[in-house]
């Protein structure tokens, strides 16, 4: 199996300013642009600026409001032939887009994140909706990943508190996946765990955890960076998603007003580690404490009922897919401590 891994990789304050000099270094001259929506008003002059200084091109330039399957494909086969990579300044949905236009072009995609709220940007796969469903399609991983953490300083903190919280959950998802193992023989790949974890670690041993110092979102964005890169190396999300990932997915599809993936698969993890018994819970705990996750979702708690429900209805969202809640009366012993300890106020109203 070929790993494909980022050749060009840049995160530091004002690094924006210097993507035409890192495409310009990869001989790629000619680019398509995909802005996310708002992002070139916010943005746009520092990229033309950029561009410009650096002599690249810009063959097709469009902003990203929806990211539908039959739109991606209309905008990748429209792509002129002379493009030879496709950029995306923006979020998710930008990012997602241009990843699967580059699958679909195998042209090189360079992922410009204008927030780190998970670790969609550097995975190889992309949320695409599919027949007005949100569907998880394989895509290309980002050729380069450039990050300017000053951009990312300005963006409402709930982003970074997000990624935050996808980064813890990676206890979560490798304690499945090791499940798995053990109850249906499904193979682990022990270096993808072992990316996974070191990412984790990352956040974990930072002696500053502020979400508005650039060293810390520096570390941040790299640590998510390294989550994209253990599912490419593994084939598949298993590293980075388990059920907890599976009750947010849950959760998105009951509540009447969702929140942040991220915000919310943080939240799960603490039910599915209380179920797996996994040791590293305390950790977990102790370092949304330190970075101000715990506080800021005290004032944006999720819906408890809700919850509780798309604890029910996780494992039916990906059949076959075992994790903690596929152990034997798992799904209501979570569903009755969630529904009753009061460890739960200060995340659930």
């Amino acid at each position: 199996m070929e790993i494909q891994i980022p050749s060009l990789l840049r995160i530091k304050p004002r690094a924006l300013y210097k993507l035409g000099k890192y495409l310009r270094k990869h001989r790629l001259h000619r680019v398509a642009l995909f802005y996310g929506e708002g992002i070139k008003d916010l943005l746009g002059q520092a990229v033309e600026i950029s561009l410009d200084s650096s002599e690249i091109l810009v063959a097709t330039e469009e902003v990203v409001r929806h990211n539908a399957i039959e739109d991606v494909v209309t905008s990748a086969f429209q792509i002129p032939p002379e493009a030879r990579a496709i950029v995306a300044v923006g979020g998710g949905v930008a990012v997602d887009f241009a990843k699967y236009a580059g699958f679909l072009t195998q042209l090189p995609v360079v992922a410009v994140p204008t927030a780190i709220s998970n670790d969609g940007f550097a995975s190889p796969g992309a949320s695409l909706y599919v027949n007005g469903k949100r569907t998880s399609c394989r895509a290309t991983i980002p050729f380069g990943v450039v990050i300017d953490t000053a951009v990312i300083q300005r963006s409402p903190v709930r982003f970074t508190y997000s990624g935050i919280g996808d980064l813890l959950s990676k206890y979560s998802a490798v304690a499945d996946w090791k499940l798995a193992y053990h109850n249906t023989g499904e193979p682990v790949n022990d270096f993808s765990v072992m990316i996974s974890l070191q990412s984790v670690a990352n956040l974990v041993n930072h002696p500053v955890k502020q979400p508005d110092d650039l060293g810390f979102l520096q570390l941040v964005g790299g640590a998510l960076v390294m989550s994209g890169v253990a599912m490419e190396v593994s084939g598949s999300s298993r590293p980075a998603s388990g059920s907890e990932h599976l009750i947010s997915h849950a959760y998105d599809q009951l509540a009447s007003e969702p929140s942040m993936h991220g915000l919310q698969v943080g939240i799960a993890s603490l039910g599915t580690m209380w179920l797996q018994r996994n040791p590293n819970r305390e950790t977990v705990l102790r370092v949304l404490a330190e970075t101000g996750f715990a506080g800021y979702i005290a004032d944006h708690r999720l819906d408890r009922e809700t919850f509780v429900k798309a604890i029910g209805l996780a494992p039916s969202l990906r059949p076959g897919y075992y994790t903690a809640l596929s152990q034997p009366g798992a799904i209501q012993h979570l569903q009755e401590y969630v529904a009753g300890d009061p460890f739960w106020d200060a995340y659930l109203a």
